[in-house]
């Protein structure tokens, strides 16, 4: 038994031929997903980078860091569409029926191309928690930072654009070739108080400053509204201005818009900049922010009852407020209820604050869960669609680009259709990460699973051949009866 279980690790002459025959369908499949799937950037983001005066070398280092963020999406493809081209070679023409019929098991003839799949599944968790951490800060500051060279290029007339932080544009129409905007509504909630800050104007452009770090906008025959609150509770009044103007020029800082810092990120986006291990220490910390703030809840909740049991212990019930406040002038009665009005609204400030604060962060680290756990299935996807795609190929027994293509292509579609519908019912808290994000890799292992006992039976399960032959002898059968 000791000599079996070491023997497994051996490769023999027909391993060998196995992985060399799987190698350039697998290297060529990837190559072509991943160019397909580049295109598709390139295609979405063309507008982006065309026309900002950016050189060529900027461009395709962009296109450089862009094309390994998508590394993910082009290997799990290649590893079926390869297995299912690979095995539906050797098995039309007949190599598959010669190994069983020298005694050579389907799960011996796999034995090369399973140490593949495994060490691949090893490369991309590697790949995907820490090469591509990396490498996805990086091409995402690239494109935000190419996106900022001319706003004017992606604003889009009776849309409202959000590119600058804290300021929103909508404009009625634009001049393609000139970037002219015309009649603006300019909101700057950069304050944090709501549309307190209004500009109209009837033109505007915007340019960048020739050191790149600051953003002018310049506006012309225009109105500006500013609205002020009041300092003072005693007087509810709003002082408002209005303020009209022939020309006014406004300029944005573009170096607060810079994200070649992975902590610039918003606390939602920076769980793809860290690793497992990082990701690990985050859920950590959100646990314990979450058990501090539900404890100092629960000690103000506990401070609340205490205070009124010593109330009604001191006063034996005997105190009724109705009677104490008939005792109490008109000014101490209006004292005593802003008092309290202002202790219950503490109270109730303070509880809320709390709840949205925990609402907060159990979703932040719910979203950091479900990375954490994407790392591993992204990489157990590529063993696990080998396993449907090489007992596929052994049924269908059809090589090229022909059936096993359709076939791969409906599979995977499927398989990334559930892992992002599944993603983001997690990421919305409607399923547990550590259940929904292994509910497709589950499902797919078992169906990979089915199809290795059928292509160990010789099934007719996707044979064509055979349903084309069924379908002849139902029609001969037709004929005879006419």
């Amino acid at each position: 038994m000791k000599y079996r279980f070491i023997d497994f690790f051996k490769f023999k002459k027909i391993d060998w031929y196995v992985l060399k025959s799987y190698i350039g369908p697998f290297l060529a499949t990837f190559l072509i997903a991943w160019f397909v799937v580049i295109m598709q950037f390139l295609w979405k983001y063309i507008d982006d980078m065309i026309g900002k005066g950016l050189s060529t070398m900027i461009i395709l280092k962009l296109i450089y860091y862009m094309a390994l963020t998508l590394i993910p999406m082009a290997l799990p493809i290649a590893v079926l569409l390869s297995s299912i081209m690979t095995m539906g070679r050797f098995g039309e023409h007949f190599e598959l029926s010669a190994a069983k019929a020298s005694g050579i098991s389907l799960f011996r003839f796999f034995k090369s191309l399973i140490f593949f799949s495994f060490f691949l599944s090893i490369f991309a968790f590697y790949f995907a928690n820490f090469v591509l951490t990396e490498v996805k800060n990086v091409a995402d500051s690239m494109l935000q930072d190419v996106r900022n060279l001319k706003p004017a290029l992606l604003i889009k007339p009776k849309t409202f654009y959000n590119g600058i932080a804290g300021v929103s544009i909508r404009i009625e129409e634009k001049n393609e070739k000139t970037g002219d905007l015309f009649n603006l509504k300019i909101y700057n909630h950069q304050e944090g108080k709501g549309n307190e800050n209004i500009l109209m104007a009837q033109k505007g452009t915007f340019k960048q400053s020739e050191d790149g770090k600051v953003l002018i906008m310049r506006l012309d025959s225009g109105v500006r509204y500013t609205e002020e609150a009041s300092n003072s509770s005693d007087n509810p009044k709003f002082p408002f201005y209005k303020v009209k103007f022939k020309s006014y020029e406004k300029r944005f800082d573009l170096t607060q818009f810079k994200l070649n810092d992975k902590f610039g990120k918003s606390s939602e986006d920076r769980r793809f900049m860290l690793t497992a291990n990082e990701l690990n220490k985050e859920i950590d910390t959100f646990e314990s922010f979450i058990a501090k703030k539900n404890k100092e809840m629960s000690i103000q909740l506990q401070s609340l009852q205490i205070n009124q049991a010593l109330v009604s212990k001191n006063n034996l019930g005997k105190v009724n407020l109705k009677d104490s406040l008939k005792k109490l002038s008109p000014d101490q009665i209006k004292q005593f209820r802003v008092i309290a009005t202002n202790k219950a609204r503490n109270i109730k400030n303070n509880i809320y604050v709390a709840v949205s604060e925990i609402t907060y962060n159990r979703s932040l680290q719910n979203l950091f869960k479900v990375e954490w756990h994407f790392k591993y299935t992204f990489a157990l996807s590529c063993l696990v669609l080998f396993f449907v795609g090489a007992p596929l190929g052994a049924i269908i027994k059809k090589g090229g680009l022909g059936w096993p293509m359709l076939i791969s292509v409906v599979l995977f579609i499927i398989y990334l259709m559930s892992n992002i519908s599944i993603k983001k019912i997690c990421e919305n808290e409607a399923l547990l990460p550590w259940i929904g994000m292994w509910i497709p890799t589950v499902v797919f292992g078992l169906f990979g699973f089915y199809l290795t006992i059928k292509a160990k039976n010789d099934s007719a399960l996707l044979d064509f051949d055979s349903y084309q032959m069924y379908f002849v002898k139902l029609k001969n059968k037709f004929k005879k009866r006419k």
